[in-house]
């Protein structure tokens, strides 16, 4: 468990299957936060980037998923180039809005954690298409 810098792009091949899948990509989010969230070798392996791009799709999904009044807040966005992978989280609607995307397959998926009691939705997102996933799934 939280150990994906040990084999980075192992756990990010996985990952990146795992968010493609055609109707469970949401267990790529759970796999992010089990293997990679806790990492600190991981997490300082990251850059922050200039993605405003990303951003304005992250804040697309916010509002289709939470309502149009939704806006995400100052983000964190980390980049590992080399794999073309970012990652990130920010503060959306009372909840937060936690993000990966893979350049190269154009896929990404955003989760809106609404606290303990609450279930978590995710979506799944193209930055170059259009909104992938539907509705978000109600897990």
């Amino acid at each position: 468990m939280n150990t994906a810098s040990r084999n980075l792009p192992h756990h990010l091949g996985l990952l990146r299957e795992k968010l493609q899948h055609p109707t469970d990509y949401e267990k790529a989010v759970y796999y992010f936060l089990e293997e990679f969230a806790g990492d600190a070798d991981f997490v300082q392996q990251g850059h922050p980037p200039d993605a405003p791009h990303l951003l304005v799709v992250v804040g697309h999904v916010a509002a289709r998923a939470l309502g149009a009044a939704a806006r995400l807040e100052p983000a964190r966005v980390f980049h590992l180039p080399e794999f073309g992978f970012y990652h990130g989280s920010a503060p959306v609607a009372g909840c937060l809005a936690l993000f990966i995307y893979f350049e190269e397959a154009d896929v990404g998926a955003v989760a809106f954690m609404l606290g303990a009691d609450s279930k978590t939705q995710v979506a799944r997102f193209r930055v170059n298409g259009a909104f992938v996933g539907g509705n978000p799934t109600k897990n």
